[in-house]
């Protein structure tokens, strides 16, 4: 479920607000109501909120003032997690480019384009949430395996495990046309140099692991170091 703080002094309008999202969402749940600004930096300074509706007159600190504290204390979990509602174009011009705003809204807006707007929010944060959560799950692998972090080419093979689970063509892809250069452009470096990190961070791993842990964990016995390939796909079927 995701977390949903609005920030509006007319309670009549937020209870509307919360009324016709929650009748339409069933994936966002209220945390919270606050008329004021200074109520919300308590909330934004100490829980996990997910969607923000954010008025930016408010009748202590404003929501400009709201924004300007989340991006000059860079709070990143709350980019891109705000939705400014106002009806003048002056207060939408000072924030409409902050990286803390998905996008905006008029209190005179139709509710089912401002609803639409909440759930192409909520898609947003769902994609990110299950994007990190397969970034923990690779690191976690390649952990438990027993490799450096501190050799650059653990971090291109984390990589390369990344863009290969976001591949629509995995069992076909072929490293040299779709991942490596990914990552040669992505670190100003050429192929030939990240695949030889890659290959120095599996010898690594290779002569510190427990052979008959790394035969397990592939299901197979190994005569030799698993190849940059075998690794990945292995990897890849763990965290699916």
């Amino acid at each position: 479920m995701q977390n949903l703080l609005i920030i509006e002094d007319n309670l009549i309008y937020s209870h509307f607000l919360v009324n016709s999202i929650c009748k339409e969402l069933n994936n966002i749940r209220l945390y919270s109501i606050v008329d004021t600004g200074k109520k919300a930096l308590e909330i934004l300074k100490k829980e996990k909120i997910d969607i923000i509706i954010l008025d930016l007159k408010l009748p202590d600190i404003s929501g400009i003032d709201i924004i300007n504290y989340i991006e000059g204390n860079n709070l990143s979990q709350y980019y891109a997690s705000i939705i400014v509602l106002t009806n003048e174009i002056d207060l939408l011009n000072q924030v409409i480019n902050k990286k803390s705003v998905f996008t905006y809204s008029s209190k005179i807006d139709n509710i089912n384009s401002f609803i639409d707007k909440v759930r192409e929010l909520s898609k947003e944060k769902q994609d990110i949430s299950l994007k990190n959560s397969i970034k923990e799950k690779i690191s976690s692998e390649l952990e438990y395996l027993g490799f450096d972090f501190s050799y650059i080419g653990t971090k291109y093979l984390y990589d390369c495990i990344y863009e290969c689970y976001l591949s629509d063509t995995l069992y076909n892809i072929n490293f040299s046309k779709h991942i490596y250069p990914i990552l040669a452009k992505k670190y100003n470096k050429s192929q030939v140099l990240i695949k030889a990190n890659i290959f120095q961070a599996i010898g690594q791993m290779y002569r510190t692991i427990d052979k008959d842990k790394l035969s397990t964990y592939f299901g197979y016995s190994l005569l030799d170091k698993p190849t940059t390939k075998e690794i990945i796909f292995t990897i890849l079927q763990k965290i699916s």
